[in-house]
């Protein structure tokens, strides 16, 4: 019997990187798993254990709804969310940033977090569920780099939106809890980390050498899915191959 055999789990940004590995991970584990993502690619091979895709942008509250809608109606319940849909990357120094570029941050980032938990705890609450709520944050959600401030601040609040809803969902048994992945390599990532130069910065400031992988960021956060982290809440985990253990000399 495999861990999650007849759970049903939903992934918001599963089409690429982080979450498409949390998406293999789970179906590995017996899971019945939606995919909610702005857009995919391409069609997936229709297996009987293959995800389904629901095209969802987490910003905007009545796809949310209606997405989460579909999902029980389908399936009876939701069991599992891993939130990681998320605008990436720098913006613009702090001075020249638009409220445009900072509502776009700030809209996915934080509200779609805000919306895609409520949603979740929602559907748990009326099924009576012990559910798991796991919310992917950042290294910039405990500090900034620079030209990013739109970003680290929508991480930032993702941490505290984990702790406040962690503190109102305990009673039903919901645990709420953040990853918070330092550098991992992606399709949108990879790029930036071939060069030597950059290379060469990981090698001084990743006691592990290099970046992570998808694979292990998903590995946590099954950990956080599992029965076991029942009395895990309201906390994080920072997988960021020990970056921020080191003191820099």
């Amino acid at each position: 019997m495999k861990r999650f055999d007849g759970k049903v789990v939903v992934v918001t940004g599963g089409a690429s990187g982080i979450g498409a590995a949390t998406v293999d991970a789970f179906l590995a584990e017996g899971a019945r798993v939606a995919v909610l993502d702005r857009a995919f690619k391409s069609a997936r091979q229709k297996a009987v254990d293959a995800p389904v895709d629901v095209v969802c942008d987490v910003s905007q509250e009545g796809e949310v709804e209606a997405a989460f809608d579909g999902i029980v109606n389908r399936w009876g319940a939701v069991d599992v969310v891993v939130h990681g849909a998320a605008t990436l990357g720098a913006s613009a120094p702090f001075h020249e940033v638009s409220l445009a570029t900072w509502r776009k941050y700030i809209d996915t980032n934080l509200t779609g977090s805000f919306l895609v938990s409520r949603a979740a705890a929602n559907r748990m609450i009326a099924g009576g569920i012990e559910g798991r709520i796991i919310l992917v944050g950042s290294v910039n959600s405990f500090a900034a780099e620079r030209e990013a401030a739109p970003y680290a601040v929508s991480k930032g609040g993702v941490r505290l939106l984990t702790r406040a809803a962690a503190v109102d969902l305990a009673r039903f048994g919901i645990t709420v809890n953040m990853v918070a992945p330092g550098p991992i390599t992606t399709p949108a990532t990879a790029g930036n980390f071939e060069s030597e130069a950059t290379k060469a910065l990981f090698s001084r400031v990743l006691p592990a050498g290099g970046p992570g992988q998808p694979q292990d960021v998903a590995a946590a956060i099954l950990f956080l899915a599992t029965k076991e982290s029942r009395f895990i809440t309201g906390t994080d985990i920072v997988v960021d191959g020990g970056m921020f253990a080191q003191i820099l000399s």
